[in-house]
């Protein structure tokens, strides 16, 4: 095996490693009791702990800042990216650039993507025949982004 391949292959290895670390300690966690672990489904197993992680990296970009805010305020009600934009104030483009940049730290810390927030494709609006995104957060996790920002 050539230099390059066996190197991709180790750090393979310690992500893979990472990743059963973070799901053991996530297990364990709940097997304790010492820490809830919150079934978002397709967006995975939480805890605070890993809510905390994901957003101490991610706390300086302004369009996940206003996905946060906006899907915490408002827990288990779907949000819709235009009004994410309206509270970030950045452009369509960026703001959807915030989200990809959201999704590859989550990847890389968790080894997939997932966030602790929700979402699918809406419907189109009747006016403007633009179908758009919508988002939501489980009560639980709002309140332990709420604890975790104070």
């Amino acid at each position: 095996m050539d230099h390059p391949t066996m190197r991709a292959a180790v750090v393979a290895a310690l992500a893979d490693v990472e990743s059963l670390h973070t799901k053991l300690n996530s297990l364990l966690a709940d097997i304790d009791g010492t820490d809830v672990v919150v079934d978002l489904g397709r967006q995975g197993l939480w805890t605070k702990a890993q809510v905390s992680l994901l957003w101490s990296r991610v706390n300086h970009l302004p369009g996940v800042r206003a996905l946060f805010e906006v899907t915490a305020e408002r827990p288990d009600e779907k949000i819709t990216f235009t009004e994410v934009i309206q509270r970030s104030g950045l452009q369509e483009r960026q703001q959807s650039n915030e989200h990809a940049a959201l999704s590859r730290i989550s990847s890389h810390l968790f080894k997939e993507k997932r966030w602790p927030i929700d979402n699918s494709q809406g419907g189109s609006d009747s006016t403007t025949g633009k179908a758009e995104m919508l988002y939501w957060m489980d009560s639980r996790v709002a309140e332990w982004w709420r604890d975790i920002t104070q």
